[in-house]
């Protein structure tokens, strides 16, 4: 092995922190599924038209 390789003694550290920021960085599908406007809009249609649809036999 070379013995002027000296690594660099926080290696670990600033990689551990890079993939801290990294994860803590990333937003998951459900999120930005439920944080999507038109999505969100299509939900609050679906789900009125789904109430008023089970609501039609009461009638």
């Amino acid at each position: 092995m070379n013995e002027e390789f000296r690594p660099s003694l926080d290696f670990v550290t600033r990689v551990m922190e890079q993939v801290h920021a990294y994860d803590q960085s990333k937003v998951s599908f459900l999120v930005w599924f439920v944080n999507h406007p038109s999505i969100r809009y299509a939900l609050a249609g679906g789900g009125t038209l789904f109430g008023i649809f089970k609501a039609v036999p009461v009638f």
